[in-house]
């Protein structure tokens, strides 16, 4: 089985809230048992939500998942026939305003993603990375597992 994670369900400022209330959650423990489990509970849930896909090749059979605390949800497919598995660059830019102002920067990256392509015309985004190689080393074990070549289109 080939696990292909796309990333996290929730944006960085929410994962930083909840990597902070992990803390608080230790602090408060002794005084507030109760609240301290349910601030833990609710921080770890942030913190490890995350979404991808899961490719069976000895069931030939893909399902793109959800992740919520280490339980996966998704309906299983049979894997149609397979064109190509591709490789795409583009650019990822964030704006982020200042609070009681009219400035905001903006933020640009370039990024490589890795893509699945079936013969009827569908695609499915399996990945997204800031360096290529990484994205190759990550599609490398789907490659040889479907036999199918990656094309690099960036």
């Amino acid at each position: 089985m080939i696990d292909l994670r796309f990333g996290y369900l929730f944006p960085w400022p929410f994962r930083l809230v909840a990597a902070l209330g992990v803390f608080g959650a230790v602090a408060i423990i002794v005084p507030y048992p109760l609240w301290s489990l349910a601030l833990l509970l609710v921080s770890v849930f942030v913190l490890v939500s995350s979404e991808g896909t899961e490719i069976n090749l000895a069931n030939n059979t893909f399902r793109e998942y959800t992740s919520y605390l280490f339980i996966k949800s998704g309906k299983f497919s049979r894997v149609p026939p397979i064109e190509k598995i591709f490789i795409t660059k583009g650019k990822e830019s964030q704006q982020v305003h200042t609070a009681h102002t009219n400035h905001s920067a903006t933020f640009e990256s370039s990024v490589f993603n890795g893509y699945l392509k079936f013969s009827s015309g569908e695609k499915i985004h399996l990945l997204r990375y800031k360096k290529k190689d990484l994205v190759i080393q990550k599609l490398v074990p789907l490659s040889d597992g479907l036999k199918v070549d990656i094309v690099d289109h960036s």
